[in-house]
């Protein structure tokens, strides 16, 4: 007995020894070339929960899928294959992606509530010397890859992380629904109906898992939202806040952000275009407050056609040390009507990422910040007859005035 917890101990300690976080960025660094590896490298398990994905010839996750090694491990009952897929687009378009992935033997469900599954994470040969997470903001479409600025983290041998991204599948798993029945012995073969089973670790208090399934899986009592964990957090610190997020319309925040300041944090705050329709709702803590320098990422005149080059990532930076990431939208749609996961991570875990997201933020505050003012002087001379733009991260002022003088592409209302 002593000598199995011994043997145990040391594997232990070997696996943390060789852990490993990295961040990679869209659209400039080869996210999916890095998890379709990582799907080739597999052994025992693949399990992913992903808002949207692109499953035709030009993916590179599916060119991974359909590799001969692959599949031989996936139809010999090695390595067990299973989607929660929520699908951006029509039911057509769904259920096409979701045939395509099912006739590759990936076992694919949905979860068929009015919540969303907005997850975009894939853990892999969960409870083993070599499990892996992918998780981040970026879903796993070539639009997203190509054009939108997004952040994926790779962890591995974090057992600690698989472990709670494996617990959090497996729950949402027993809640859905299948979307194809397998053959009875093809399903007997991969157990694709079961859960995995795993050994409990000992917590790592520089890395928490955060998700919010439970508020739609009925499972009692809730958890704290994940708006009170930002909250916390944001009221923690003490010289600085970086944040680059889709959009910041929980009051909650917002009245975080604003308390900070009375301390003395500087914050910068970076939005994507979308964001500054009804940003005159927010104007006292985003936009008057001298602490608070809020940017936006623009990139069309016509201010609602802002899905082509999206500012899509989800996180913060505080006082240099902590990072705040994951998947949730700074929302209440993001909070009450979809399930959602948060990573903070803090000291030497923190370490290992912290440079390389300072350095993407600072690169995306000075985004194309010398393309304004030959745009401006291009509409003033009625030169510029176009709606899309450079992209470029602007202040609100800078957008409306550009707004009053684009006429030709006013589709609503400016904020005033």
């Amino acid at each position: 007995m002593k000598l199995r917890v011994f043997v145990g101990a040391l594997l232990f300690l070997c696996v943390q020894a060789n852990a490993k976080i990295e961040v990679l960025f869209h659209p400039q660094e080869p996210t999916l070339e890095k998890i379709s590896e990582w799907i080739t490298q597999a052994r025992t398990s693949i399990d992913i929960a992903m808002y949207s994905m692109d499953t035709g010839p030009s993916s590179p996750i599916m060119q991974a899928i359909k590799t001969p090694e692959v599949q031989k491990r996936i139809h010999d009952g090695q390595l067990k294959m299973r989607l929660i897929f929520e699908g951006y687009g029509s039911p057509e378009d769904k259920a096409e992606k979701m045939q395509v992935l099912e006739n590759f033997g990936v076992d694919t469900r949905y979860l068929g509530k009015a919540a969303k599954v907005h997850h975009k994470f894939a853990v892999i040969d969960t409870n083993t010397v070599m499990s892996r997470v992918v998780s981040g903001s970026a879903n796993w479409s070539i639009s997203s890859y190509r054009n939108y600025n997004e952040n994926i983290l790779f962890f591995e041998n974090e057992q600690e992380v698989a472990l709670e991204f494996q617990k959090e599948f497996d729950r949402l798993w027993l809640a859905s629904k299948d979307f194809d029945q397998h053959d009875d012995d093809f399903r007997k073969r991969n157990n694709n109906d079961g859960v995995h089973r795993w050994n409990s670790m000992t917590d790592d208090p520089e890395i928490q898992v955060l998700f919010n399934s439970a508020r739609f899986l009925n499972k009692k009592p809730f958890p704290p939202e994940i708006t009170d964990h930002l909250v916390q957090i944001i009221d923690q610190a003490q010289d600085d806040l970086l944040i680059a997020t889709t959009r910041i319309r929980r009051t909650a925040i917002l009245q975080a952000l604003s308390r900070a300041t009375t301390r003395g944090v500087k914050i910068r705050v970076l939005i994507n275009q979308d964001d500054y329709a009804d940003l005159d709702k927010r104007s006292d803590p985003l936009l008057n407050n001298p602490l608070i320098k809020t940017r936006v990422k623009f990139y069309n005149l016509r201010l609602n056609d802002f899905l082509m080059y999206q500012m899509h990532n989800k996180f913060m930076i505080v006082d240099g040390k902590t990072l705040f990431t994951g998947s949730f939208n700074w929302s209440d749609s993001a909070e009450y009507g979809h399930i959602e996961n948060v990573v903070v991570l803090t000291g030497v875990k923190a370490a290992e990422v912290l440079p390389r997201y300072s350095s993407e933020f600072e690169k995306l505050w000075a985004l194309g910040r010398g393309l304004y003012y030959p745009l401006l002087e291009s509409l003033k001379k009625k030169e510029y007859k176009g709606c899309p733009v450079a992209a470029m991260t602007l202040s609100a002022l800078q957008i409306k005035t550009l707004l009053n003088l684009a006429t030709q592409c006013r589709s609503i209302p400016t904020p005033k």
